[in-house]
């Protein structure tokens, strides 16, 4: 009777049940309990412990009941359970058991957005060893033959996701011990992802299960391979995972390791005291970005390797994680995290740190990173502890008060630095220094512990050369906060070879709204004299300038505004150039710019205003300039010439040499390109009076039109001093292929001006040597290999023609030099006057008697000067040409009159400094004479037997006028008459004149 009740199952489902609630930490219940005959079956198990929960509809197990139930030894045959559930969703130490209530997505799950695809699996799993390691002591001998189990685990999922199923199958021989298990472990399952959708996992592997006793497990290993298919993962992903689990003496330990493609990517090593409680153990992982591409697959990775080691220390729910280790990393392609980073190519990264992971945040106590690459180091460390919320990339320190990092720079190779504004690049050099990074309120600051140094930097521009062999020293500080950043150099130094050239102070600031405009102020100083005497930039030997300074401003934005000084002081304290500039530039980079200039030299002031447009197109720079003065001087605005051909590209070096017209190349080669570049346009002039030299020209206008291939002058004028207009108008071509690329012609007509303004002013109580109006035209020529090279070969033509005026070239008193000249000479005085009177028609009464007498000679000498004093021309042409250095020659002089011609040549020696009218004059003239004035010079000996085909005779000598053309010096043709009217000995050696007048 008792074995029958024994069996019942009633109260075989009592007696299971009443077990069970003794069970400390396990609650659970049983629908059904059926033993007998060597089997026993099981409906509806629930069993609940630390938030896991386990049921099963059916479980069905052959063992020897009686042995079970009197020697408290399972010994199960066979073990079949289906469609059972175990729910890991809110168990302890599961994925999600450390998230905050109503945590969210946010910015760090973007870093650990491996978590959800791939690490919860593994950590469930060790989750699940754990469990089982931990688990109670079994009520019995446990000794399992077969076993047969089929059903579903649920796992936590990322947050906002229901929990993740993985379907499980266990088929095996039994495990009990002294005898390990072995069963094959088919698992499949779907993961829920709010970035990567739906992912199917798949694991196919062995589990294998050791005993230690009959009633308790000492080690639980699986080892599989783990696939995964997904709409945005690439085909083919898997991976080999071995989770091992074993229970030592005191302690547990675990193990994970990850690999792909035979390559281990991680390895986990866990030991657990029980007398601690805590996790500790070590780590090292193996890691490229193709592994890491599946989980991101929105994002372009960059090429990186990494790999590192390390260990960490936990507590059992791994709520805190202190992991202390290294990490190196070789990484290129980096230019896709920032574009600026692409520069720096492949770079090699040696990483340490010690870190603490608790909750959402992970705070580092120590942090160094040193960087090297090809002919590049770079070292950067912590100072100070800081934390980082993994939510939202929010980084604390524990001091704000001080620095957080500090970073060395010890070699940066400056070519590969990002390009610099306005088109130049580094084109070789290497920099370094030392700055240190502040966290301030809401943002970073960044300040130059030691100036950021590079040597030997060279700079170039559309790939041109336009500085070398250049010292660079950059002290900064730099800000970003949530309202924007600024950026200040204190201040960028350039030298070289020891010297300074420039330094620059800057601001940038740049607010955060996208509509506000960046602003930009500073100051920069120039050593030009030292920038001119070295080859660091080239092209820059034209300058003569001792230095230059000013200051600039700019707001950036949809429309751009810019404004500044500029001052340079030349060779002398008295040589000044001061420009107040200002542009605005809109969104099509079109710039209008007003730019007044005033140029002091000493005591004279030159104010020009330059207003124009400025544009870029495809076949070159645009500019559009009109020049405005009240009074300029020319020889001011040739200062500005130099630094304008610089800017075209060809600058005109200082001392070029004079033009031989050989075509003999200068040291710097010929131009291949215009020295204005590819600037084309249009520069009008508008002058109310511009001076050149000691002369004034007032209401000068032109128009230079610029093309790719020459400079032309049109409608150019100025008004003479009568009011009348000059007229100019010429071009400079250049033809690179020809033998000299730049020729220059140019063509003016003055008009009739007076001979004073020609000629200059005569000294005190002298009348001028000409009186009258001339006609004025020049033209201007030459050619060379570049600007220098011609204006070195210029060659200015002056044609000077005047018809119907007085000259007193020929003017000059002999009386005074002629021995005994009281009664001769007064005698010969009084028969002049009588000649003078007759010309101009007056009559003169005969006073004075006849008996005393001058030689013949004499007497025509003193007639002849009498006559030539003022002589009436009917035509004067004059040629002078001036060539490159600077001295006038006059090629051709004729002159016509009544009686009187002349003919020459000459010219009037350069002197620098000195005015036209006062230089050295040096004329040689052939004079001839017709009518009266013949007789009187045969009188006096002075006339060859030559005559020219008007019936002029001319003189037996050339005649020198030397001094300046404001005052002539006559001595030579004063001599030749002087010497000619000298009373002359006759043969007995007495006076002839006495002689002569008793005849």
């Amino acid at each position: 009777m008792l074995a029958v009740i024994s069996i019942a199952p009633i109260l075989q489902t009592w007696v299971a049940q009443f077990v069970l609630a003794r069970q400390s930490g396990l609650q659970g219940s049983i629908g059904a309990l059926s033993a007998r005959f060597g089997e026993v079956q099981i409906a509806d198990l629930h069993l609940e412990r630390d938030g896991a929960v386990f049921t099963i509809p059916y479980l069905e197990a052959q063992l020897p009941l009686t042995t079970a139930l009197w020697n408290r030894k399972l010994a199960v045959r066979s073990l079949v359970a289906k469609g059972w559930t175990l729910d890991l969703s809110h168990s302890a130490g599961s994925a999600d058991a450390s998230t905050p209530a109503g945590a969210g997505p946010g910015r760090g799950e973007e870093a650990g957005a491996l978590a959800p695809a791939a690490a919860a699996p593994t950590q469930e799993l060790l989750h699940i060893f754990r469990a089982i390691l931990r688990g109670a002591k079994l009520p019995c001998d446990l000794a399992l033959d077969e076993v047969d189990l089929e059903g579903d685990v649920l796992m936590a999922s990322a947050p906002g996701n229901p929990p993740s199923k993985v379907h499980l199958i266990v088929k095996g021989n039994g495990v009990a011990a002294g005898r390990d298990g072995d069963w094959a472990i088919d698992a499949t399952g779907e993961f829920r992802d709010t970035r990567f959708g739906t992912v199917d996992l798949a694991t196919h592997g062995r589990l294998a299960v050791a005993m230690d006793s009959p009633r308790t497990l000492k080690r639980v290993e699986l080892k599989g391979d783990l696939s995964a298919e997904g709409r945005s993962l690439p085909k083919g992903l898997a991976w080999s995972v071995d989770i091992a689990a074993a229970r030592g003496v005191g302690e547990e330990n675990y193990t994970l390791d990850l690999s792909r493609d035979h390559r281990r990517l991680a390895t986990i090593l866990v030991h657990a005291p029980a007398a601690t409680g805590r996790l500790v153990g070590t780590w090292k992982i193996d890691w490229r970005d193709t592994d890491l591409a599946p989980f991101v697959p929105e994002r372009r990775l960059p090429a990186v390797a990494a790999s590192g080691e390390g260990e960490f220390d936990a507590d059992a729910a791994l709520a805190r994680v202190h992991a202390p280790g290294r990490l190196n990393i070789v990484a290129g392609r980096l230019g896709v995290l920032a574009p600026p980073l692409d520069f720096l190519g492949t770079v090699t990264m040696d990483t340490r740190f010690d870190l603490v992971h608790s909750g959402q945040s992970i705070r580092v106590d120590r942090l160094s990173v040193a960087v090297a690459g090809p002919g590049r180091a770079a070292v950067m460390q912590s100072l100070q502890p800081f934390d980082c919320d993994e939510r939202t990339g929010h980084l604390t320190v524990a001091d704000p008060r001080n620095d957080w990092l500090e970073v060395s720079v010890g070699a940066f190779p400056l070519k590969e630095f990002p390009d610099l504004p306005g088109g130049f690049t580094f084109a070789g050099g290497s920099a370094k220094g030392e700055f240190v990074v502040r966290l301030t309120q809401g943002g970073v600051a960044f300040r130059s512990k030691t100036p950021v140094t590079a040597s030997d930097a060279a700079v170039q521009r559309a790939g041109q050369m336009v500085g070398r062999g250049l010292d660079l020293s950059l002290s900064f500080l730099a800000d970003h906060t949530p309202g924007g950043w600024q950026l200040e150099s204190t201040p960028l130094t350039i030298g070289s070879a020891g010297q300074r050239l420039a330094t620059i102070e800057a601001k940038i600031s740049r607010p955060a709204k996208a509509d506000q405009p960046t602003v930009i102020a500073g100051t920069w100083n120039a050593d030009l004299k030292t920038l001119a005497s070295q080859s660091a930039i080239p092209g820059t030997g034209w300058i003569t300038a001792s230095s230059a300074s000013g200051d600039f401003s700019a707001s950036v934005g949809a429309w751009t505004s810019v404004e500044g000084k500029l001052a340079v002081v030349g060779p002398e304290a008295d040589q000044t150039i001061a420009v107040n500039f200002q542009a605005g530039i809109g969104a099509d980079l079109a710039v209008a710019f007003r730019a007044p200039v005033k140029i002091t030299v000493g005591s004279n002031v030159s104010e020009v205003s330059a207003d124009g447009t400025w544009t870029s197109e495809k076949t070159g720079d645009r500019i559009d300039v009109r020049l405005s003065s009240m009074n300029v001087a020319l020889e001011h605005l040739q200062q500005l010439v130099t630094p304008l051909a610089a800017l075209g590209g060809s600058p005109l070096a200082a001392g070029a040499a004079v033009g031989t017209g050989a075509a003999q190349q200068p040291a710097g080669g010929r131009d291949g390109i215009p020295f204005w570049g590819d600037w084309f346009g249009s520069v009008t002039v508008g002058f109310d009076r511009m001076r050149a030299g000691d002369r004034d020209f007032n209401d000068v206008h032109g128009i230079i039109d610029v093309e790719h291939g020459s400079l032309r002058l049109r409608d150019g004028l100025w008004e003479l001093p009568d009011h009348g207009l000059a007229k100019a108008e010429g071009s400079i071509a250049f033809d690179p292929a020809a033998e000299f690329p730049y020729s220059l012609k140019a063509t003016a007509e003055l008009g009739e001006v007076d001979a004073a303004p020609l000629f200059g002013d005569p000294p005190a109580g002298h009348d001028p040597v000409f009186k009258g109006r001339f006609s004025v035209a020049t033209t201007l020529t030459g050619n060379g290999f570049d600007l220098g090279d011609l204006v070195g070969r210029m060659e200015h033509e002056y044609r000077l023609t005047s018809k119907n005026g007085i000259i007193r070239l020929l003017k000059t008193n002999v009386a005074e030099t002629i021995s005994q000249p009281s009664a001769p000479v007064s005698d010969a005085m009084d028969s002049a006057g009588a000649v003078v009177g007759s010309i101009f028609g007056i009559k003169r009464n005969a006073v004075k008697s006849r008996e005393n007498h001058v030689g013949k000679n004499t007497e025509a000498v003193l007639d002849f000067t009498y006559l030539i004093a003022e002589i009436g021309y009917d035509q004067i042409a004059i040629t002078a040409v001036q060539g490159p250095d600077q001295t006038i020659h006059l090629r051709e002089i004729a002159m016509t009159g009544r009686e009187v011609c002349a003919t020459g040549s000459g010219q009037i020696a350069f002197v620098k400094g000195w005015s036209f009218p006062v230089e050295p004059l040096s004329v040689e003239l052939q004079l001839g004479v017709r009518g009266k004035l013949t007789g009187l010079l045969a009188t006096a000996g002075l006339l060859s037997d030559r005559k020219d085909d008007k019936g002029y005779t001319m003189l037996n000598q050339t005649v020198h006028f030397g001094g300046t053309m404001q005052h002539i010096d006559e001595t030579q043709w004063h001599d030749l008459l002087a010497q000619a009217a000298a009373p002359k000995p006759d043969a007995k050696g007495k006076d002839s004149t006495t002689a002569a007048g008793k005849k």
